[in-house]
């Protein structure tokens, strides 16, 4: 079968010549064979791929009696305008969550347009929050790509867009660990938003570096408490 689904433009060099409509009437005219009508240009994921990459994740609740620390709040400010990456440390039950999670919330979305929060208590606790913002980030079928027939008889048989939405799922569950992981670097890099990666409550150092994107520039930031 034939497919448009994730092509490079450099690999449809039809779509800069004057022929390309004819070339569309011909997929189109084959298309059992082409599957003209399922194919997806990579501008339409790219659209979709980018309207997911906004918002909170995993935050905490805001405390609403949160008061005072501002120069705590402040100080978060201006040291993560000079680095990418910035930790949080101190004893147990000084505030350190209570700080950031009010750092997060006063920061979206003047200062970030991704806010993500990470429990980082373990590896198996960060993966298995990986793998749900991945599952969140899979494009879904929106209602107007799901055909509604007016027969009370018609098929119940789920649409293609439906289908493909379903099968992106089960694929992005189906990731390994470290698929899942590259993935999420992945997308984070190529983010048109700045965002901030919170990584609370972090046991082991070490552990957190497998985790970190790197080399994301000024889009990025990574804040963790310890």
């Amino acid at each position: 079968p034939y497919f448009l689904n994730d092509t490079p433009s450099s690999r449809r060099p039809w779509m800069f010549r004057k022929q390309y409509d004819v070339i569309d009437r011909l997929l189109e005219r084959y298309s059992d064979k082409t599957h003209y009508g399922e194919r997806r240009h990579p501008e339409e994921f790219a659209m979709a791929f980018h309207r997911r990459m906004r918002g909170l994740w995993g935050l905490p609740p805001r405390n609403v009696h949160f008061t005072g620390r501002e120069d705590r709040l402040e100080e978060l400010a201006t040291r993560l305008e000079r680095t990418s990456e910035l930790l949080v440390a101190g004893m147990g039950g000084l505030g350190k969550t209570q700080l950031c999670t009010e750092y997060c919330y006063r920061r979206f979305p003047a200062g970030y347009g991704l806010v993500v929060w990470l429990n980082a208590e373990s590896a198996d606790s960060l993966v298995a929050d990986y793998k749900q913002l991945l599952r969140d980030w899979t494009p879904t079928p929106t209602p107007m790509e799901v055909p509604v027939s007016s027969s009370s008889s018609a098929s119940s048989s789920p649409s293609p867009s439906a289908s493909a939405g379903s099968t992106a799922a089960a694929a992005a569950a189906d990731k390994s660990t470290e698929e899942i992981i590259a993935e999420v670097k992945s997308r984070l890099f190529r983010s048109q938003v700045p965002w901030l990666l919170v990584f609370d409550n972090v046991e082991h150092p070490d552990l957190s570096k497998r985790f970190l994107p790197r080399g994301a520039g000024t889009k990025g930031h990574v804040l963790l408490t310890a």
